[in-house]
């Protein structure tokens, strides 16, 4: 029963690690390459021209999305129990991976519906392999920590119920 868990517990870090790797290599650095300037997929019609451009405000909402999809993979990273940190609780990352996978999947159904010219090959299928991924990991358990650290109680009453040891010779 410990090594099924074991394994079901590799496979999750290893869709992790490919859901992190599909973050860097599509949306992030899609939107790293929007935000210093690029123009490829920013294309619009204007009186029946295709004008490309990156404009001030194309490159604040690319930040912003580079920022938060770096907050996606620490969320990815907290869930699988590589990144132990005591700020936020297991129930909030948990509801944000949830979210994660939510997003891409909505995203998916966006590049296949809306009227999007010749990128839709590329931003619904990478969105759909994103989104199962995510998937793969919010539905997954929760670690238990490594051996040897711990994380702090989460209330005071945790900490009054440890008692010392005693010392008996």
């Amino acid at each position: 029963m410990a090594e099924r868990a074991e394994g079901a517990g590799k496979r999750v870090r290893v869709a992790a690690l490919l859901l992190i790797a599909g973050l860097a290599a599509g949306p992030v650095g899609t939107h790293v390459y929007w935000m210093l300037g690029g123009t490829w997929g920013l294309h619009r019609s204007v009186g029946g021209r295709i004008e490309e451009s990156t404009s001030t405000g194309i490159r604040v909402v690319a930040a912003v999305v580079v920022v938060l999809l770096v907050a996606a993979v620490l969320v990815v990273l907290a869930r699988i129990g590589l990144w132990q940190q005591a700020f936020v609780s297991d129930r909030v990352i948990q509801f944000f991976a949830w979210t994660l996978a939510a997003v891409f999947l909505v995203e998916t159904v966006a590049a296949f519906t809306w009227s999007r010219e010749y990128e839709w090959w590329l931003y619904g299928p990478v969105s759909l392999v994103i989104g199962l991924l995510a998937l793969v990991v919010a539905g997954s358990t929760a670690p238990t920590p490594p051996s040897g650290s711990q994380r702090a109680p989460t209330s005071t009453r945790a900490c009054a119920d440890r008692r010392p040891l005693s010392r008996e010779p």
